[in-house]
C-alpha cells in the first residue's frame, strides 16, 4: 500500500522534534536558520497527538497505556529540565501534554462516569494543562479533533482553525503585555508565527495509509529517545560550553536516580507477587538515598547538608527493613514479625539521635563544610551512635547474606541464578564505600555506581530470571496447568486472572475485560447458571467471593469437572427409575409421573400393550430369545418422541401415554408405527412372525379421566377387547 506508515511519521516527527531542540539549544532564535528549524520542528507534536487517538482507539489495555506515558513522563523530566534549564520553569514536557490527552480520552469514553462527572474530570484537565502544561490546552484539542471528527477534511479545517486561532490570541495577548505587563515575557507581535508550522502535519497526515511498518527498533523507541536526546544535547551544549567535573558529577548521579525510578515503576506495575513489597522497599530506598546525596552535592551550607543527611539515613532504614523482607521473601524463609518490629524501632531510634545530634551529640560530634576542591564537602566527626549504627547494619547484612548463600546452595536452574543475582544486587550498594576507601576517588563518594547497579541487576532478575516469588510463580504455573477452570473478576467484572483450562473452555478471553459480555458468564457470576456443560462434559460452577478486611474485593469463579460423578448420578437414577432390561420406565417412576402431569390439567391418552403368545416364545425358542425380543420393543417405544412417556409394567405388558393425543387417527396413527417398526427390527434379527402387538387405548375425555387407576382400568378392558379380535390389533375406549 502506498502513502506512508505509522513508522514512518513517528520517524518524521522525531527528526522534527530534534531540527527544533536543536535550534533552542545552538541557533539564534530570531535568525533565518533558527525561525525556519522552528517551524519545522511544529510537525511534532500534531502527528504524535494523532496517534494517541489512533492509540487509544486500537490499544487493548487503556490502564496500561496510560501506565506507560506516565513512566516515560516521569523519566524525561529531568533531562528535560536539565537541557531546557530556566526557561520552562514548573511547566512540564510534550509526553505530559499528551498524557493528559490520554487521560481526558478516557474520561469521556468511560461509560461507568455520569455527564456532570465527565463535565467536572475534563475541566479538571484542562485546568491543569493551563497551569503547567508545557504547551497549553493545544495537544488536548488536537487529540479530541483526531478522535472525534472522523473525515480527514473536518479534521484538516478544525487543526487549521485551532492554530489560527491560537495564533490571534498569541498576537493579542503579548500586545496586551506590553500596555498592562502583566507576564515577565516582552515578546514582539511576530516572536510567535511559527507556530502557524502546527498546520504542517496535515500534508503528511493525509497520506497516512493505516498499517503499522516494520519498527526495527522496538515499539518504545520514542519514550526511550526522548529523554535520551535531552540528555545528549546537554552533554554537547555543555562541552561546547566548558563543563566542569563537578557537573559532570551531578549530571552521574541525576542518571543514577533516573535509573532507580525506571526499576521501581517496573517493579510497582509487575504482576503482583509476594515478594513485590520487599524489592519496592529497596529500591525506593534506593531512591530516596540516591535524591538525598544529589541534595548533599548541591547544598553550599551546612543547613542544606544536614538535611541531605537526614535523608540518606532514612533511605538507609528503610533499605534494611526491605533487605529483610526481600530476602525472606526470595528465599522462602519466614521471619518472625517481632524482627521487623525491632528494625522500626532502631530506625526510629536512629533518626531520633540524627534529629538531636546538634544539641545532643550521639551521632556526629561535629559537622562542617570543606570548600577545598571543585565544590563544597560535608566534614563529619563520629559518635557513639554512629558505631551503633553501623553494628546494626552489619548484624542484618550478615544475617540475609547468610540466608542467602544457605539458598543458593540449596537452589538448582533458574532460581539459584535469580537469587545469585538479586544477592549481587543487594551488595552493590556498599561497592562504593570499598572504593572511596581505597583513595581512586580522592575521599569523594561515588554511590551512583553501587545503586545504579543494584538497579540493573534487579531488572535482570526481574526480567530475565523472572519475578523473584518462585512459590507463587510455580503455583500460577500450576493453576494454569490444572483441569478445574479458575478466573477471578473485580467488583466491577473486570477479569483480572484466568488458566489456560478456563480459555479452553470459553474460547478466547482477555484480561482487563468485561467478563459480563459474556452472557454465560454473566449468568455464571449471578448465580442463574450452576452446571454448564461443555463439549459432552459436565461442569459445576462455582463462584466465590474475595474478602479482605470485611470488603468484598471481587469473585473467583472455579469450573470443577464433575462429568465422572455426574454420569454415576443418571446411572442411579436410571437404575431406580428405569426397567433394566428394555430401558423404559418402570411402573412406580411411570405412574409418578403421569400423576404430576395430571395435576397440572395434562391431556393424553394410555396404550396398554402386551405381546401375544410370548408365554410360547419363551418355552420354545428360550428365555435369552424372549428377553432379547422385550429389549427390541422398549427400543421402539423409546423412539417414538418427546410427546411419549413409555414404561414396563411387567412381563410383556407395556404402557405408553400419548400427551395431548385424544383424536382416533392420531391414536391409530402411533399403534400403526409401533407395529410396522418393532415387525422391522423383529426381521432384521430372524424372529419375523413370531410375535405381534395388541394395543387397548383410553382416553382422557372428561376431568374425572385424569386418575391413573381409572385410565388404566379402561385401557386393560380395550386390551382385552382387541385380543379377542385378532393379532396386531387395536380397540380406542
Amino acid at each position: 500500500m502506498k502513502g506512508l506508515n505509522r513508522t514512518q511519521l513517528k520517524f518524521i516527527a522525531i527528526c522534527a522534534m530534534v531540527c527544533d531542540h536543536i535550534a533552542w539549544g545552538f541557533v539564534e532564535f530570531m535568525s533565518p536558520l533558527g525561525q525556519v528549524m522552528h517551524v519545522i520542528g511544529r510537525l511534532t507534536i500534531p502527528i504524535m497527538c494523532f496517534f494517541v487517538a489512533e492509540g487509544f482507539r486500537h490499544t487493548s489495555s487503556i490502564k496500561g497505556y496510560i501506565k506507560r506515558m506516565t513512566l516515560f513522563w516521569i523519566v524525561a523530566v529531568l533531562p528535560f529540565y536539565i537541557f531546557f534549564g530556566e526557561l520552562y520553569e514548573y511547566r512540564q514536557n510534550i509526553i505530559f501534554d499528551l498524557l493528559l490527552g490520554l487521560l481526558l480520552l478516557t474520561v469521556l469514553e468511560n461509560k461507568r462516569f455520569k455527564l456532570w462527572q465527565k463535565v467536572v474530570l475534563a475541566a479538571g484537565l484542562f485546568i491543569i494543562s493551563a497551569t503547567v502544561g508545557g504547551w497549553v490546552i493545544m495537544p488536548m484539542l488536537y487529540i479530541l479533533v483526531f478522535y472525534y471528527v472522523k473525515d480527514f477534511k473536518k479534521q484538516a479545517a478544525w487543526v487549521c482553525g485551532l492554530t489560527v486561532t491560537l495564533e490571534v490570541f498569541l498576537i493579542v495577548a503579548v500586545e496586551l503585555n506590553r500596555i498592562l505587563h502583566f507576564s515577565k515575557y516582552d515578546w514582539p507581535w511576530y516572536d510567535k508565527l511559527y507556530f502557524l508550522g502546527f498546520m504542517l502535519p496535515l500534508f503528511l497526515l493525509k497520506f497516512y495509509n493505516g498499517e503499522k511498518g516494520k519498527n526495527i527498533i522496538g515499539k518504545y523507541f520514542f519514550y526511550i529517545f526522548y529523554p535520551a536526546h535531552f540528555l545528549v544535547l546537554a552533554g554537547i551544549k555543555a562541552v561546547l560550553g566548558g563543563v566542569t567535573a563537578y557537573e559532570i558529577y551531578v549530571a552521574v548521579h541525576v542518571i543514577s536516580l533516573l535509573v532507580c525510578i525506571a526499576i521501581l515503576f517496573i517493579v510497582l506495575w509487575a504482576k503482583p507477587s509476594r515478594g513485590q513489597i520487599g524489592t519496592l522497599l529497596l529500591v525506593l530506598s534506593g531512591c530516596i538515598y540516591t535524591f538525598g546525596f544529589l541534595v548533599e552535592i548541591t547544598s553550599g551550607n551546612v543547613g542544606g547538608f544536614y538535611a541531605a543527611t537526614l535523608i540518606q539515613y532514612f533511605g538507609e532504614c528503610m533499605l534494611m527493613i526491605g533487605f529483610t523482607m526481600f530476602v525472606a521473601e526470595m528465599c522462602h524463609r519466614e521471619v518472625p514479625a517481632f524482627v521487623y518490629a525491632l528494625e522500626i524501632l532502631c530506625g526510629l531510634f536512629i533518626m531520633w539521635m540524627l534529629l538531636t545530634t546538634r544539641e545532643k551529640q550521639f551521632f556526629y560530634t561535629y559537622i562542617g563544610i570543606n570548600e577545598e576542591g571543585p565544590f563544597p564537602r560535608l566534614v563529619l566527626e563520629y559518635g557513639w551512635g554512629f558505631t551503633v549504627f553501623v553494628i546494626y547494619l552489619a548484624i542484618i547484612c550478615a544475617a540475609c547474606i547468610a540466608v542467602g548463600i544457605v539458598s543458593i546452595l540449596r537452589s538448582k536452574g533458574v532460581e539459584r541464578k535469580r537469587i545469585l543475582c538479586t544477592m549481587i544486587a543487594i551488595s552493590c550498594p556498599w561497592i562504593p564505600n570499598f572504593i572511596r576507601a581505597t583513595g581512586i576517588t580522592g575521599g569523594y563518594e561515588v554511590p551512583c555506581l553501587g545503586i545504579a547497579g543494584a538497579a540493573i541487576l534487579v531488572g535482570m532478575a526481574l526480567i530475565k530470571y523472572g519475578y523473584f516469588d518462585s512459590i507463587a510463580l510455580a503455583g500460577e504455573n500450576a493453576l494454569s496447568h490444572g483441569q478445574e477452570g479458575i478466573m477471578v473478576i473485580d467488583n466491577h467484572h473486570i477479569i483480572t486472572y484466568y488458566n489456560k483450562r478456563m480459555e479452553e473452555m470459553f474460547g478466547q478471553l482477555k484480561l482487563k475485560h468485561d467478563a459480563y459480555k459474556n452472557k454465560t458468564l454473566a449468568d455464571v457470576f449471578d448465580g442463574k447458571l450452576k452446571n454448564l456443560e461443555i463439549e459432552g462434559k459436565m461442569y459445576e460452577m462455582r463462584v466465590e467471593p474475595l474478602s479482605e478486611g470485611g470488603y468484598t474485593q471481587g469473585y473467583m469463579l472455579w469450573m470443577l469437572d464433575i462429568t465422572e460423578h455426574h454420569n454415576m448420578l443418571l446411572k442411579i437414577s436410571d437404575l431406580a427409575h428405569k426397567d433394566s432390561l428394555t430401558g423404559v420406565y418402570n411402573r412406580n417412576y411411570f405412574v409418578s409421573l403421569l400423576e404430576e402431569y395430571f395435576k397440572d390439567g395434562g391431556m393424553g391418552s394410555l396404550f396398554m400393550m402386551d405381546l401375544n403368545s410370548f408365554g410360547r416364545i419363551n418355552d420354545k425358542f428360550g428365555h435369552q430369545v424372549g428377553d432379547d425380543i422385550l429389549a427390541k420393543f422398549g427400543e421402539v417405544l423409546l423412539a417414538q418422541g418427546e410427546d411419549t412417556i413409555a414404561c414396563r409394567m411387567g412381563g410383556d405388558e407395556f404402557c405408553l401415554f400419548y400427551k395431548d393425543a385424544i383424536e382416533t387417527k392420531e391414536l391409530e396413527s402411533l399403534a400403526i408405527k409401533i407395529t410396522s417398526e418393532f415387525e422391522k427390527s423383529m426381521a432384521g434379527e430372524k424372529y419375523e412372525g413370531i410375535t405381534s402387538v395388541s394395543f387397548g387405548i383410553a382416553r382422557i375425555i372428561e376431568a374425572t379421566d385424569r386418575n391413573f387407576e381409572r385410565l388404566y382400568s379402561n385401557a386393560d378392558k380395550a386390551l382385552y377387547v382387541a385380543k379377542n379380535r385378532s393379532n396386531n390389533m387395536w380397540y380406542i375406549l
